[in-house]
């Protein structure tokens, strides 16, 4: 078999694999390289599309990547409210930690609402870098569905990840800079890279294969849609997700879900009272919270009095390390009698 040949037929396999019209669009939507652990988000576009994305890669190139999973992964163009994810998207984490994946038929399986895969796979530099979600761990040979790169542009880029850049720009999936320095085509990520709360974000669904497409951003929300340009009142510290909060006593491991969004960098704490004002849980203060979406566990157990059906209101307390403002909300937590 001929390597023309190869190309093509990669190709198609490629264009094919789990599509049910060419509206559909598999892509990187937002990118994590300077936390302890880098993950990579992808989105499916369209309308009523469906793909089933296990067999491809999401990687940097090495030729020892994983696969994203060994069964089947769906990804649908519309979230199904009868999922506790949104199915447009998935996480794929790079890790050497065994966890199980959130294949179709696994569901949500550590609970955190986010479809998540664990690849064993080379980590992401925080540098110059490029990112891939291709149908082998080989760039020049017509495989790749999408591709971003960033960098430092620090004047001098890795070869490495200069050659994987040229194979992309063969490949009609990156556009060729516009001066004789490949960094200059690259999403800037600032001169030491990302930080560990941010991330590289698409700031639409059009995708023209350049660095226009995305936007550092200080919102990482991974397995959600991407906040690129929050609209605050004022200096708003942070928001409640829900003003109430329902929850069954004895179901949901035990566990109460506080969900809160971070707009600016604080330190918290949580109160629980009951209906009359008596205090019955207190955490202790959560420091240095980066910005981004926040799920809060606090175990039923933990809350002090016989547990009993209710209202309990819940006062959060935030206070900004860079301004030192404060401020405080409100949110009603209530408790429904389950099984135990």
């Amino acid at each position: 078999m001929n390597n023309k040949f190869t190309k093509i037929l990669l190709l198609l396999i490629t264009l094919t694999t789990g599509l049910s019209s060419a509206r559909a669009a598999l892509l990187i939507n937002e990118i994590s390289t300077g936390g302890s652990e880098d993950w990579v988000e992808l989105k499916l576009t369209g309308q009523d599309q469906s793909m089933d994305v296990s067999s491809l890669l999401v990687t940097m190139y090495t030729g020892t990547n994983q696969s994203i999973a060994s069964s089947p992964v769906t990804l649908k163009s519309e979230d199904d409210p009868s999922t506790p994810y949104d199915d447009r998207f998935i996480v794929v984490r790079f890790t050497s930690v065994s966890n199980e994946d959130e294949v179709d038929s696994a569901g949500d399986v550590n609970g955190n609402g986010i479809r998540e895969a664990f690849c064993d796979n080379y980590g992401l530099w925080n540098t110059d870098c490029v990112i891939s979600i291709d149908s082998d761990d080989n760039p020049d040979n017509g495989g790749i569905i999408d591709f971003a790169a960033i960098s430092n542009r620090d004047g001098s880029i890795n070869s490495t990840i200069g050659g994987y850049i040229d194979d992309a720009i063969a490949s009609s999936q990156w556009n060729t800079p516009v001066s004789d320095n490949l960094q200059d085509c690259c999403i800037y990520t600032g001169d030491d890279g990302l930080e560990s709360w941010a991330s590289v974000s698409r700031t639409s669904c059009t995708d023209s294969n350049t660095a226009s497409d995305f936007a550092v951003t200080q919102f990482s929300t991974p397995g959600k849609e991407n906040i690129v340009n929050p609209q605050k009142k004022g200096r708003k510290l942070f928001k409640t997700v829900k003003k109430r909060i329902i929850h069954r006593y004895g179901r949901s491991r035990g566990k109460i879900e506080i969900k809160l969004f971070i707009f600016e960098t604080c330190s918290l704490k949580i109160r629980i009272f009951t209906s009359t004002g008596i205090p019955v849980h207190s955490s202790s203060l959560i420091k240095d919270l980066y910005p981004g979406d926040y799920t809060f566990t606090i175990d039923e157990k933990s809350i002090k009095g016989k547990i009993i059906t209710g209202l309990y209101p819940v006062k959060i307390e935030a206070v900004g390390k860079e301004n030192r403002g404060s401020e405080t909300a409100t949110s009603f937590l209530i408790i429904i009698k389950g099984r135990q």
